[in-house]
């Protein structure tokens, strides 16, 4: 799949999984242990920020859901434009842990937009088999020769695989890969 595309298709996938989250739901936890909904929000929103304008502005604050799903809508818009920009992919993006090409960047981005869409289902109650199934499939070959050992365990940007077994949907499969409880 065209790089830029998928990362459309997770960005919308996180769009309806966002637009179907109430109010209240903001403050209930996630699997990111160490985030409450409106924090993966804001997350996904600073990660899009960071790629359109090489640093993630966004801070929470008393937002409703129809104001983050209008932040996250145009961040979206903007980071597509980022890496859509003659340069995009070719260039380097400066993140805390170093600096990357904006072809593995936009990887990146894409396996954790769709990945959080799957958090913000389980952590509000909406069906993770909506999320897009066609793209999991293929981020979850990505993800399995990209993420080892190495990246794994506390501290780390993923915990130990999680148990998930073939006849879950790819999303699952993923989000297990990448350490989410399926429980």
């Amino acid at each position: 799949m065209d790089p830029l595309v998928a990362h459309q298709r997770a960005q919308d996938a996180f769009g309806s999984i966002l637009s179907g989250t109430a109010d209240e739901q903001l403050v209930s936890p996630t699997p990111c242990t160490e985030w409450r909904v409106r924090d993966l929000i804001g997350h996904v929103i600073a990660g899009n920020q960071r790629v359109a304008t090489g640093a993630a502005s966004y801070s929470a604050g008393s937002e409703s859901v129809a104001e983050l799903v209008a932040l996250h809508t145009a961040s979206a818009a903007d980071a597509q434009a980022g890496f859509a920009s003659p340069d995009g992919l070719v260039r380097t993006y400066e993140l805390p842990f170093g600096a990357v090409p904006g072809s593995m960047l936009i990887g990146m981005r894409t396996a954790d937009v769709l990945t959080h869409a799957w958090d913000l289902a389980r952590a509000t109650g909406q069906a993770t088999e909506g999320i897009d199934q066609e793209l999991a499939t293929e981020l979850l070959v990505a993800s399995r020769e990209r993420v080892d050992a190495s990246m794994r365990g506390p501290g780390k940007p993923f915990a130990e695989e999680q148990p998930c077994g073939p006849e879950a949907s790819p999303s699952d499969r993923l989000a297990a890969f990448l350490g989410r409880p399926q429980t």
